[in-house]
């Protein structure tokens, strides 16, 4: 990783969390909806589950976006 110009913007890491499970950025140019469902196959929980706000952590570089889980009522 090269260290940017005095000026330009450091490109952040994104961080994806569903539970206590940190998944890895497939791609950053996909959308959380995207990387939702590229994960989805291995955690079926995900077809349901809501897309929190991103939170941004300049310290550590990270933006991090929480899957929810969706705690529905049936009936």
């Amino acid at each position: 990783m090269t260290n940017p110009t005095p000026g330009q913007p450091q490109a952040l890491k994104r961080v994806f969390k569903f539970g206590d499970q940190v998944l890895d950025d497939p791609n950053p140019n996909m959308t959380p909806e995207q990387v939702k469902g590229f994960y989805a196959p291995q955690h079926p929980e995900l077809t349901t589950a809501g897309i929190g706000s991103p939170v941004t952590d300049l310290k550590a570089g990270t933006v991090t976006t929480e899957f929810i889980k969706n705690y529905g009522r049936k009936g």
